[in-house]
């Protein structure tokens, strides 16, 4: 299948490009670095320069960055954009007056560069001058001529990122969008839209001006991206997937796109695909705890337990208070019917976070195949107590009871129930335990409401009670009712 010109079942080659260039910039590195020790830099071109300073920037050593601006400034002492990215570092470390300082140095320079009007803009912008930034950027607007599209596209951007600073979210993704119909290889605006769709809940927006880039470059993988995001907002997971999978077609060391793609795999219990997409994770970074984890379920969900153990122990290495994964080592010892180790993994997943109502009911269950009622009775009444409004753990609790043949009991646990918790499944446990109890006329009446509030529930009355199932009276009643819907 071929869609915008991308075979879905081919990767495109591995980035020998990217290779390459992070192999010349570690040499760059490494020789500034050690003329830097020794006090002497030699002369480097201002494109060297800016290498050196993106490298420490994106590695957040904004304070290296610096110094190697400076270290460039006394080379290239007329040099505008040397002045712009100094000021954008000082903001960053949050020292107002000084990025102030280097952007006057800028404008003196250049006091006509639209570039660095708009770089003060968001400098103003950032520290809360938003009526000064507004005002330059609405400046540069009208003193614009519509044909000069990028810088038009450059201006919308500056703006969004003012915007940003003033959490006005809708005014951020209408800017970037404005940005993005001049310019629709912005790069930063398609790297960033995504948060400003989300704050102000643009989907469908979103989903037109994703098509819409697409449409104008097919392999721009961070569209596709933020077109699985909105389509997982609205639900359309195999759309949701689509998408994702041609993110990563695209750019096949894309983390994140296979990261959400699994999860939504996950959701649509496509365990072998979700399995896919992990472990391709997995051949381009090292694995976290919750990497590890997410594997071990794959695994587990596809009933091969072994494996699964094995990735949660990994898993367990990287992060020892990770309650989720003790939780499913114990349930995977309970598929193996190690009951006393699963009985150690759910306490200690409880130790790491007491307030899962989950947690007690599968201690509660091992309790019940160990024959150890009383401590079953203990971890049910824990359950209700933490989540007292879902009927299903009453029911669970009812169900028990109802084994044990403590029917009173049981009356009693769906009268506090019903003080709490609605559901027709209340009532249906409460017919059965009333039939149980031979109090015929009550059971009826409790039947009929329960069938007039849900028909569709009536199987759970045999799950209480099987032998009902065999009662003509019942099926009379069923069918009354099956008929009357």
């Amino acid at each position: 299948m071929y869609l915008y010109g991308i075979k879905n079942h081919d990767k495109l080659p591995m980035h020998q490009d990217n290779y390459n260039k992070q192999h010349t910039t570690n040499s760059l590195i490494l020789a500034y670095e050690a003329m830097s020790q020794k006090g002497t830099v030699v002369f480097y071109e201002e494109a060297v320069f800016s290498q050196i300073i993106n490298y420490y920037e994106n590695e957040s050593s904004i304070d290296l960055a610096l110094a190697v601006v400076d270290q460039a400034l006394n080379q290239h002492l007329h040099s505008t954009n040397l002045y712009c990215k100094k000021a954008e570092l000082l903001a960053k470390q949050k020292q107002e007056a000084k990025a102030m300082d280097a952007i006057q140095q800028a404008e003196v320079l250049s006091p006509s560069d639209y570039e660095v009007k708009l770089i003060k803009a968001e400098v103003l912008g950032l520290f809360g001058d938003h009526g000064h930034a507004l005002s330059i950027v609405r400046e540069l607007k009208v003193a614009c001529h519509i044909d000069n599209k990028n810088q038009l596209a450059d201006i919308f951007f500056s703006e969004g990122v003012i915007y940003e600073h003033m959490q006005q979210y809708e005014s951020v993704f209408t800017s970037w969008k404005q940005t993005l119909k001049f310019n629709p290889s912005h790069q930063e605006a398609i790297d960033r839209i995504w948060l400003s769709v989300e704050m102000s809940r643009k989907f469908d927006e979103s989903i037109l001006l994703c098509n819409s880039l697409i449409d104008h470059d097919p392999y721009c993988e961070k569209a596709w991206y933020n077109l699985g995001h909105a389509h997982t907002y609205y639900g359309n997971y195999e759309a949701a997937i689509e998408a994702y999978e041609y993110a990563f077609i695209i750019d096949n060391e894309f983390e994140w796109a296979y990261r959400h793609c699994a999860e939504l795999c996950m959701e649509i219990q496509d365990y072998a695909k979700a399995l896919d997409c992990y472990e391709e994770v997995l051949t381009y970074i090292l694995p976290d705890g919750e990497l590890l984890f997410k594997i071990g379920q794959c695994y587990q969900f596809l009933d091969k337990i072994e494996i699964a153990q094995e990735f949660y122990l990994r898993s367990i290495k990287m992060d020892e208070i990770n309650d989720e994964v003790y939780f499913h080592l114990g349930q995977c010892a309970v598929k193996e019917k190690a009951w006393t180790q699963a009985l150690a993994y759910f306490k200690k997943a409880l130790e790491i976070e007491g307030a899962r109502e989950e947690y007690f009911q599968a201690m509660a269950e091992v309790y019940i195949t160990l024959d150890k009622k009383e401590k079953a009775y203990e971890y049910f009444n824990q359950v209700i107590e933490l989540v007292p409004d879902q009927a299903s753990y009453w029911i669970k609790f009812a169900a028990f009871l109802i084994k044990e043949e403590a029917y009173e009991a049981t009356l009693e646990l769906l009268d506090e129930a019903d003080e709490y918790a609605v559901g027709a499944e209340l009532l249906f446990c409460r017919a059965a335990c009333l039939f149980k109890l031979e109090r015929q006329k009550e059971a009826i009446d409790i039947l009929a409401e329960a069938l007039t509030e849900d028909f569709d529930m009536y199987p759970m009355l045999f799950d209480f009670s099987p032998e009902l199932s065999n009662s003509r009276k019942i099926e009379a009643i069923i069918n009354f009712y099956r008929y009357e819907g």
